[in-house]
């Protein structure tokens, strides 16, 4: 049985690799990313193909599971991720079906790993409920809300925003006030919202980071 794994980060796309070799998939390739990940499946036609959601710039996971099931209709895909809803990483577009979604965190214990292996690949194509969010903060959330917090985080401006999202500028600032309302967000005379914002955006994700430039 032959497999793949795409993560950027170097220590987890080891611990993947040495985990399937360990439990008998005897060829098991990796990648870094997602161009990559394709040029590998091509060549080397894995059977089982485990991502990460968040690959940074360019494709994202479930970009790349799309594409994996281009090169080989029934493959059997795990994404991977820290994130608690899809939605925070940019990704709306639903996974292929089939397709199993566990949480980073959860690896951690290889027979939570192994288990998901097994089902996916007893039943690649089965019928799976998508992943609902579970961070509390984002289920009140449109997508188009969790778009915009996103977009916010990342330091594009209203403008930037619109461009992106088909919108006017107004449509933003309106939408950017409804999501600090909707949020929850207390903002003072001497606050800076899209900060605020952003602060909430990297809670919500479980990171301490916040983009200062």
């Amino acid at each position: 049985m032959s497999a793949i794994v795409v993560d950027d980060d170097d220590f987890t796309r080891v611990l993947l690799t040495r985990t399937l070799e360990s439990a008998g998939h005897t060829s098991v390739v990796a990648a870094a990313d997602a161009a990559s990940g394709m040029r590998l499946a091509d060549t080397h036609r894995p059977d089982l193909a485990i991502l990460d959601l968040d690959l940074g710039p360019g494709p994202n996971g479930i970009d790349l599971a799309h594409g994996l099931r281009r090169l080989n209709p029934t493959i059997a895909i795990i994404i991977l991720s820290s994130y608690q809803d899809p939605r925070l990483v940019g990704s709306t577009r639903p996974m292929p079906l089939g397709a199993i979604y566990v949480s980073k965190r959860s690896v951690a214990d290889a027979h939570v790993l192994e288990e998901a292996v097994r089902e996916v690949l007893a039943s690649p194509l089965a019928e799976r409920a998508a992943p609902a969010p579970a961070a509390p903060g984002s289920r009140k959330l449109s997508d188009n809300q969790v778009e915009i917090m996103r977009l916010v985080a990342e330091g594009y401006s209203n403008a930037e925003i619109a461009r992106r999202r088909s919108l006017t500028e107004p449509a933003v600032a309106k939408a950017v006030a409804r999501l600090v309302k909707q949020l929850g967000l207390e903002a003072g005379a001497h606050d800076n919202v899209r900060v605020l914002i952003t602060q909430a955006y990297y809670e919500l994700i479980g990171s301490s980071r916040v983009r200062r430039d």
